[in-house]
């Protein structure tokens, strides 16, 4: 039950924190300015890279403690606590030393930003570090939680924590505050919901961090996983942060704020598709202890694979035939370009994040060393590209470079390799995925095409949207579900249908 909430409520908090983003989001940019929120998505993205300084440990502790748990052992979980602790001290001692080193340095390390740019983009930064310094150890209470399955609570504190910030955020705009408002508001929410979580943890689930026994073969072999989800970590900073940097370093912040609309709008998209699979690495890591078969596995990923292709279909397709408007009267003028941006990624994306099940089988067969260091060099790959194209092509070339290195990567090597190393069936899961879907999909945007037209107001695309939704639906049910997805989406409206009679 807690699993089946944990999905519902993973839902329900993307799309308050979706729905609470896209309505923010233009507001932050009206109220800073192209340059400024240019420069505060320049400065996140820069602390997105010391925020690797987790090492992985996060999820490490998720894999270790739901296995514990099964075999219902309470000393190796507190032992586990207990060592894992020590790490993270050392590494937020290290994370301390570099934020110093670079504090000194941004300057040269950015060189395009004005001296005012330079001053806010220096204390920007000394928050963000400050707060991540106190909020990383206290990701291990945040594994735990997960471990323990206990997604109502971790959900329903996201959803508190993202109304709030929103509230914040506008109260403080609307009275003349700008960008070093927003970062203060950030760090001081990050380090409250670490101490509730550690709370949680500690008088509420009882479980201690407790010193046991010392095991330098556990240890290695705590380092051994960890350090393939830390180079996972890496290459998603690269994929999704390098062309923030690059476009900081060679060009300039009103260039960096066109890419980050366009790569927010992509991120929707993608914490759409883990709403399921997140929820999924305890019970994947049991159905792997119980020696699950590939077969029972694959069958698993085709699923919620499909189920995963059929909402991310909606999303991508209306974005194809809307996006731009939407953008125009979202963001405003000056960022046509973002469209292009997100489109480009998300193209590639529709196939790679109905595979994201996969990551969990690969966490949970501890297998995912293979990824972690294939994607290494292919997000390499992709800061060369992006490199290379930016002086020709600006922010355009920084997306091709990063849509590029998500096909090679993303779908051809490791599709290769979950089929003959991870003995995932691939060539049925596509053919699986695309049965009826694909056909409904661009039936869909074709049907889309032809009725939509150009939205000049709110009103106007909110139409449209809805008439996109009903032919999405209509032609899906007709041509795309099985009659397991059928039955899941009338138990769901048959819920909602209940919920309003109540009322």
């Amino acid at each position: 039950m807690s699993l089946k909430n944990g999905v519902y409520l993973s839902f329900i908090s993307i799309l308050v924190t979706n729905l609470t983003n896209i309505i923010l989001t233009p507001f932050i940019i009206r109220s800073l300015g192209q340059s400024d929120y240019g420069l505060y998505a320049l400065i996140g993205a820069f602390v997105g890279y010391l925020a690797i300084l987790d090492f992985g440990l996060g999820t490490t502790i998720t894999r270790f403690i739901a296995k514990y748990r099964t075999k219902n052992d309470i000393l190796k979980q507190e032992n586990l606590l207990f060592l894992v602790g020590c790490l993270y001290l050392v590494f937020t001692t290290l994370l301390t030393i570099i934020g110093i080193i670079i504090t000194f340095q941004l300057g040269l390390i950015l060189p395009n930003l004005d001296s005012r740019e330079l001053h806010d983009a220096k204390i920007m930064f000394i928050i963000l570090v400050i707060s991540l310094g106190l909020t990383l150890p206290m990701n291990l209470f945040n594994g735990v939680i997960s471990a323990y399955e206990r997604f109502v609570f971790q959900k329903n504190m996201i959803i508190i924590r993202t109304l709030l910030r929103a509230l914040l955020v506008f109260i403080l705009l609307s009275i003349g505050y700008k960008a070093l408002a927003i970062v203060l508001i950030d760090a001081l929410l990050n380090i409250t919901l670490s101490i509730i979580y550690a709370i949680y943890v500690l008088f509420y689930l009882k479980l201690r961090i407790k010193f046991h026994y010392f095991d330098m073969t556990f240890i290695k072999s705590l380092l051994k996983y960890s350090f393939f989800i830390f180079v996972s970590v890496i290459v998603d900073q690269i994929y999704w942060r390098i062309g923030h940097l690059i476009l900081g370093i060679k060009r300039s912040t009103e260039e960096v704020a066109v890419f980050a609309v366009g790569m927010t709008l992509t991120q929707y998209l993608i914490v759409f598709s883990t709403a399921i699979s997140g929820v999924f690495l305890p019970r994947i890591t049991r159905m792997i202890v119980s020696d699950s078969s590939s077969h029972v596995l694959t069958e698993q990923m085709i699923k919620i694979g499909r189920i995963q292709f059929g909402v991310l279909g909606l999303i991508f397709s209306a974005f194809f035939l809307l996006g731009k408007d939407f953008i125009y009267l979202w963001a405003g003028p000056g960022y046509e370009q973002s469209w292009l941006i997100s489109m480009l990624i998300m193209t590639p994306l529709l196939l790679v994040l109905t595979q994201t099940l996969g990551i969990t089988i690969l966490q949970a067969k501890n297998l995912h060393g293979f990824r972690a260091l294939s994607y290494l060099a292919i997000s390499l790959v992709n800061a060369y590209l992006s490199i290379r194209l930016v002086d020709n092509y600006g922010v355009i070339g920084v997306a091709l470079g990063t849509t590029l290195s998500l096909i090679i990567g993303n779908l051809l090597v490791m599709n290769i390799y979950y089929h003959r190393k991870v003995k995932l069936n691939m060539i049925t899961f596509y053919f699986k995925l695309f049965k009826g879907w694909l056909i409904s999909l661009l039936l869909s945007s074709f049907l889309g095409y032809i009725i939509i037209e150009q939205s000049n107001t709110w009103f106007e695309l909110l139409f449209y949207s809805l008439t996109y939704i009903i032919i999405y639906v209509t032609i899906s049910w007709l041509i795309g579900m099985n009659l397991y997805e059928k039955n899941l989406f009338k138990g769901e409206l048959l819920k909602v249908k209940k919920v309003i009679t109540r009322k």
